[in-house]
């Protein structure tokens, strides 16, 4: 699963999709790089929700493990429905995002008092201090919610979880803050990076897409697992069309059970990084 080049393997692979313990991943930046040096990669991205720690630990660690490495964010926006618009090349000092990931953490931990308050009606007693344990230093989610009601022995596991207390129909959800695509698309031009659509899939409409496109999109993420060979090809055509970038990656997050599999499957040639920066420092 990757964008072939006849010389893809001169190039070498990037896998710009994965997430850290700063967001919903299980790993720590360096056993990300450990990963990515087994699986041959030549640069990876560490694209973790509304945040970059991990980029700030993984400039020491490029070097050590002989991977380049180019500094990545997913954004979580909400309009009518949810889109994740992927930042690379950003400037993670830039003032403007600094004060958005601040805003973002506050929303965030507001909206799961909300949650915890619904699950509390329904008999679901948690604690916000087990659930702040369980994010550590991500900013709080509904996995984080959801660990803590299995550990606490209301679900059988995430997915019942999800089913019956937290998913965008049940009775727990509280609807996340607005916040447009067009909007994150501005930010991550303003610290310098190129935005790109995180795996669109078939729940993207084309009308949707198309003025993403209109409101400055730079790319779209054509490898991704959840997009069989027709999608690819799809989205592929899309880019070309458009002369947006065409970017992948595995999207690894290490807790669910294909990720393993997927880790060093879904890669770009290392050529689609280098676009990246020479797109970014047109801007």
């Amino acid at each position: 699963m990757s964008i072939e080049l006849k010389n893809e393997e001169e190039q070498g692979r990037a896998d710009l999709h994965m997430h850290s313990v700063y967001s919903d991943g299980i790993l720590q930046p360096e056993a990300l790089f450990k990963k990515a040096k087994i699986s041959g990669l030549k640069a990876i991205s560490i694209t973790d929700h509304d945040n970059v720690e991990a980029c700030i630990e993984s400039h020491t660690l490029k070097a050590k493990y002989n991977i380049d490495f180019i500094n990545g964010i997913e954004f979580s926006c909400f309009e009518d429905r949810e889109y994740h618009i992927l930042g690379y090349n950003i400037d993670i000092d830039n003032k403007a995002l600094k004060k958005h990931i601040v805003s973002f953490r506050e929303v965030r931990l507001l909206r799961a008092e909300k949650m915890l308050g619904k699950l509390d009606s329904m008999g679901v007693k948690l604690s916000m201090s087990a659930v702040l344990e369980q994010a550590g230093a991500a900013p709080l989610a509904r996995p984080h919610i959801g660990a803590v009601i299995v550990k606490e022995g209301y679900s059988k596991n995430l997915k019942n979880a999800f089913n019956k207390y937290l998913g965008d129909r049940s009775p727990a959800y509280c609807e996340k803050k607005h916040f447009a695509v067009s909007k994150a698309i501005d930010l991550i031009n303003k610290c310098g990076g190129v935005a790109v659509l995180a795996h669109p899939g078939k729940v993207v409409a084309q009308d949707m897409l198309y003025k993403m496109i209109e409101m400055g999109l730079d790319g779209i993420e054509v490898i991704h697992p959840s997009h069989d060979n027709r999608l690819e090809n799809y989205y592929e055509t899309i880019a070309a069309q458009f002369w947006l970038l065409a970017t992948g990656g595995s999207d690894y997050h290490g807790s669910r059970e294909y990720d393993q599999a997927n880790f060093g499957k879904f890669t770009v040639p290392y050529s689609v990084v280098e676009s990246i920066r020479y797109l970014a420092g047109k801007g």
